[in-house]
């Protein structure tokens, strides 16, 4: 994408990139397929040529050892093979084994006549002197004398050949480079056009528009898979901030109504004289309310600290649970008397495990103060505690037989300021937040539990908390 229109450079581009390095690529294998060619050809055609020059020499062998000692008959038969082979180019030479010259044809340059022979100890050489390539053969016949005998031919003709098939791949190449330009930019803006489409979704991505998605072509392939990881990404952002929007407005909501509750409280005090009897009744109101804000302030700062530390935000300490249970029981024993509920402990020996003594007295005493406030006069709530040695861990068990949560309830009973129906509450004095289920659920996660609820309208509702257990402690026998 191009940042401004002073500073972009087309090489900079992905599509700039892979054109150049496409135009590169051809280049460079074109210039390879050149020199390959020259090579590989070259060498095919020396070949076919010494192969020739061999049968040639063969022949001139046989004729020596066939017309042997008339040497002037030898001569005659290689001036006819000589003329035979001209329109080949090629040239015969024979000379004595101390590089005398005793007879060459018309054709065979000066410089090839006065080279003298080399590698004297093979019967065999094949030599290249400038443009002109013979095959050199030692001939001894038994009682007979040695001789040298040449047989060659120019090699201008092949390297003209070559130079006529290399001219044919250069321009063939030269189309190829000025081709792969556009041939290239063709592909990289094919290949590059689901980047674009990312970029230009991406760059439209608002906070207000959180249905907004990567375009996903199924594919398969690795650009898809970056959309799909986008896209997952953008989900839970998504989800995070809807859940965001939502504490937000519910804590206003919830906010909104004790303190409108205090600001006409104190304007309708200040608004005439009133007894003593009558401010101390504002007041106590006022109170009541500041109460329930400090206490909905509190838990969403504990909300908020969970959420941003998790468990990194507990403290690993032993805690024995059976302890903190029967301290709670005892708490609210005199609650539950006033009340006419029977309240009934099962805790019989210390039950170990990892977590902090306030964390876990705020989990037990908010279930305990649900079960109260939720159970008729005459109910009974009853609190269990056991350890167990196999998955389950330790199980803190808080049942009552109150009025139950109905089945479009219990789905959200862990959800933030989510309250059921005000009627369960028999007439409760303090007021809920809506915050106690969703604290008892991230820090019971948080100590790595976890905790679930199961209710029946009219018969009760128990609530089952699971942590992970420790062996127990010396010091609690």
């Amino acid at each position: 994408m191009r940042s401004s229109s002073s500073d972009w450079r087309p090489w900079r581009t992905l599509r700039g990139q892979l054109t150049l390095l496409n135009t590169l690529v051809v280049l460079a294998v074109v210039t390879a397929g050149v020199v390959i060619v020259r090579l590989g050809a070259r060498a095919v055609l020396e070949r076919e040529v010494d192969a020739m020059l061999r049968g040639g020499v063969n022949e001139v062998a046989a004729a020596l050892a066939e017309l042997y000692p008339d040497v002037d008959a030898v001569v005659a038969e290689m001036q006819r093979k000589a003329r035979s082979n001209e329109e080949r180019g090629w040239f015969m030479h024979l000379l004595t084994a101390d590089g005398k010259t005793v007879w060459k044809s018309d054709h065979c340059p000066d410089e090839v006549a006065m080279h003298p022979p080399t590698n004297l100890d093979r019967p065999e050489n094949i030599v290249q002197l400038g443009e002109y390539r013979w095959v050199r053969r030692k001939i001894i016949e038994p009682d007979q004398q040695a001789f040298f005998v040449r047989v060659g031919m120019s090699t201008a003709v092949l390297d003209e050949s070559i130079a006529a098939m290399l001219g044919l791949l250069i321009s063939a190449g030269a189309f190829l480079a000025l081709l792969a330009p556009l041939v290239g930019y063709v592909l990289a803006v094919r290949a590059t056009r689901p980047v674009a489409d990312i970029l230009q979704t991406a760059e439209g991505l608002n906070p207000r528009r959180l249905n907004d998605r990567l375009p996903v072509r199924d594919t398969h392939d690795e650009l898809d898979q970056l959309s799909s990881t986008i896209n997952r990404l953008l989900d839970q952002v998504a989800a995070q901030l809807q859940l965001q929007e939502r504490f937000v407005a519910d804590a206003a909501h919830e906010l909104r109504g004790p303190l409108a509750a205090v600001h006409s409280a104190l304007e309708v005090a200040l608004s005439q004289p009133r007894s003593a009897e009558g401010y101390r009744e504002t007041l106590a109101d006022v109170l009541d309310a500041t109460r329930y804000l400090a206490k909905v302030s509190n838990d969403l700062l504990l909300l908020a600290e969970r959420d941003g530390k998790g468990a990194q935000s507990v403290a690993h300490e032993t805690v024995d649970v059976a302890a903190i249970a029967r301290q709670a029981a005892g708490m609210f024993a005199g609650v539950a008397e006033d009340r006419g509920i029977e309240l009934r402990l099962e805790a019989p020996e210390p039950v170990l495990v990892v977590g902090d003594q306030a964390g876990l007295r705020r989990v037990v005493g908010n279930l305990l103060d649900n079960a109260i406030r939720f159970t008729p006069r005459g109910g009974r709530i009853e609190v269990r505690v056991r350890g167990v040695s196999d998955e389950d861990g330790v199980v803190i068990t808080v049942a009552d037989t109150g009025t139950g949560i109905g089945p479009a309830d219990l789905a959200h009973v862990f959800d933030r300021f989510y309250k059921a129906d005000a009627a369960r509450s028999h007439g409760a004095e303090e007021r809920s937040g809506g915050l106690g289920l969703a604290i008892c659920k991230a820090l019971i996660e948080a100590y790595g539990g976890s905790i679930s609820i199961g209710s029946r309208p009219g018969q009760g509702t128990t609530v089952v908390v699971r942590l992970p257990a420790l062996e127990p402690d010396p010091q609690f026998s």
